[in-house]
C-alpha cells in the first residue's frame, strides 16, 4: 500500500512539472512552450507579424524577436473565471520580449522580461512593474507560494492563448 501511494505521488508530481511552462533562473522568470503546427517558418513569421500583438518585430538568424504590447487577461474565459483569479492579474496588462524559435511543424516560444502594466486600478496606469516583484521571494530563488496558487495557471493560460496560432476553420458544410 506504501509503495502504490508512492507511485501514484511521484506520477502525480511528474505530471505537474510537465505542465509547468514557467522556469526562474537567477531571480527572472522565464515562459516557454512549443507548439505544433502545419504552417511554414514563413507563414509563421507573417502570422505573428500580422497578428497585432507585436511593438517591434525582426526577424533574426531565423528566430523572430519581438515586444509584446500590453495586453489584457481575458475575465470572460471559463477556465480563468471559474478559478476567481486575484485582482492583480485580471486588473494589470502583461508585456515583455518574446523569442520564437522556428523549426518545422513547430515553434517554440520564449517569453522573458515579463512585466505587469497598470491599468489605473491597482497599479498606476501605464506603470510597468517587473513580474518578478509580484510573484518571487525577495532572494529571487523561488516563486511566492501565492503565485503557485491560483496566478501560474491563470498566466499559463492566457500566455497559452495569446502564442497559440489559431487553426483556420474549413468552411466545409
Amino acid at each position: 500500500m506504501k509503495y502504490l501511494i508512492i507511485t501514484i505521488a511521484l506520477i502525480t508530481t511528474l505530471n505537474l512539472n510537465a505542465q509547468d511552462n514557467f522556469t526562474l533562473n537567477e531571480g527572472k522568470v522565464t515562459w516557454q512552450k512549443v507548439y505544433e503546427t502545419k504552417k511554414s517558418k514563413e507563414e509563421i513569421i507573417s502570422y505573428f507579424k500580422s497578428s497585432g500583438l507585436f511593438k517591434l518585430f525582426r526577424v533574426e538568424d531565423g528566430k523572430i524577436i519581438a515586444t509584446l504590447r500590453p495586453q489584457p487577461i481575458d475575465k470572460d474565459d471559463k477556465k480563468i473565471a471559474g478559478t476567481l483569479p486575484p485582482a492583480l492579474v485580471v486588473k494589470a496588462k502583461f508585456a515583455g520580449t518574446v523569442v520564437i524559435g522556428l523549426k518545422d511543424d513547430k515553434y517554440r516560444v520564449t517569453y522573458k522580461d515579463i512585466l505587469i502594466v497598470g491599468s489605473g486600478e491597482i497599479i498606476k496606469k501605464g506603470e510597468k512593474q517587473p513580474f518578478e516583484k509580484h510573484y518571487v521571494n525577495k532572494d529571487g530563488k523561488a516563486f511566492r507560494i501565492s503565485f503557485n496558487k491560483k496566478p501560474k495557471t491563470i498566466y499559463n493560460l492566457a500566455f497559452n492563448q495569446t502564442f497559440e496560432i489559431e487553426a483556420s476553420k474549413k468552411d466545409d458544410w
